[in-house]
């Protein structure tokens, strides 16, 4: 738990800390921290992370035919195997490659670079450790958004071809090229989203969670889908939060094209998070879209004028992120993140997945 909570206390640091460009070493000392700890953990991540293993440790020729990963990813196993073939190599180099993605994004497009590093750090850190594909896809689609806002479709899809091949879910941020540059009205944000969610709690909502995981011919989703799922009242609170910030703040972006594209991510953030109101599994797709909410909410800071309201807006905004991280931390898989360790560190965490060990 120590190892998390002091990451915890330096992104809290930062977050409260003035940002300056003249002292972002800090920054990198933060980047180097999360790659690190997330690099090297000794096999911490559920399920997945012994999949990923031993596909790697396994021969070029069995990674190159392995049905379940995406072409592009199995080449970018073979390439590493190139270098080495020890899976904790492995992590290390995809934690590396895929931190430098996210954080990269994140320097360019944020206009309070430690506001959006903790939020980005709340939501995703404990998540690096798990999906490892989709970490590296969103990292390539992110530092296309630029690509967006100057309408330059090459240099948009290809980045974001590249991330279809490492996984097929990367398909959900295309639309956004198209999207990102209108101009929508309150009206329509509410009523399309009070329409969307009266579909995903009718039948309609299993038809179309379906239809999409077929469409990207995921049958590890596509079974998940067909599972029976409780309507989820936590992530309706999310997006009512974060639908009451967007319709009092749409003006205000919409005054450049710059922030007229994170304010369209952030409405395709709260959409998304909708179509996983009755299915848990489907949020991740969110998360191609959580750049936009960990650009937008910074935004919206600068644009409120009122001292008095913009230090309760960010406390408030520490402390749902915050309890978000820990709650996280200690729920996922049962707690199973817990304790943490390194691949250089010899004792027993007696893990739930330890069953999965292949050495």
């Amino acid at each position: 738990m120590l190892v998390y909570i002091l990451i915890f206390l330096f992104a809290t640091f930062l977050y409260f800390k003035e940002d300056k460009v003249s002292d972002y070493i800090l920054f990198y000392a933060f980047v180097i921290t999360y790659i690190i700890i997330s690099g090297l953990r000794d096999m911490i991540g559920g399920f997945d992370v012994y999949i990923y293993g031993e596909v790697f440790e396994s021969t070029k020729e069995n990674i190159l035919i392995y049905d379940s990963f995406e072409k592009g990813f199995e080449i970018y196993f073979v390439i590493l195997k190139n270098i080495s073939d020890n899976r904790s190599f492995m992590f290390f180099a995809t934690a590396l490659i895929m931190s430098l993605l996210h954080f990269k994004a994140i320097r360019i497009l944020s206009p309070i670079v430690y506001f959006s590093l903790f939020i980005f750090f709340c939501k995703f850190f404990l998540m690096s450790f798990v999906y490892l594909r989709q970490g590296l896809a969103m990292g390539l689609v992110w530092i296309a958004i630029p690509h967006i806002q100057n309408k330059k479709y090459i240099k948009f899809f290809v980045p974001l071809l590249i991330a279809y091949f490492l996984h097929k879910s990367a398909l959900i941020f295309g639309p956004l090229f198209f999207f990102g540059n209108i101009k929508t009205k309150n009206t329509q944000i509410l009523l399309f989203s009070i329409l969307l969610i009266v579909i995903i709690i009718s039948p309609l909502g299993n038809l179309l969670t379906v239809f999409f995981t077929e469409s990207i011919d995921d049958q590890k989703l596509a079974n998940y889908s067909n599972e029976d799922s409780v309507f989820n009242f936590f992530y309706l609170i999310e997006i009512i939060l974060l639908t009451v910030l967007a319709l009092n703040f749409r003006t205000e972006f919409y005054k450049s094209k710059e922030t007229t594209v994170i304010f369209n991510g952030f409405l395709g953030y709260i959409l998304v998070l909708i179509l996983g109101l009755t299915n848990a599994t489907f949020v991740r797709f969110a998360w191609y879209y959580l750049i936009f909410v960990a650009i937008a909410l910074p935004y919206i800071y600068t644009y409120m004028i009122n001292l008095k309201n913009k230090q309760v807006y960010k406390l408030l905004v520490f402390l749902y992120f915050g309890l978000l991280f820990f709650r996280l931390l200690i729920s996922y898989d049962a707690g199973d993140l817990l304790p943490y360790k390194t691949i250089f560190q010899d004792f027993e965490r007696h893990g739930r997945w330890e069953y999965r060990e292949y050495r």
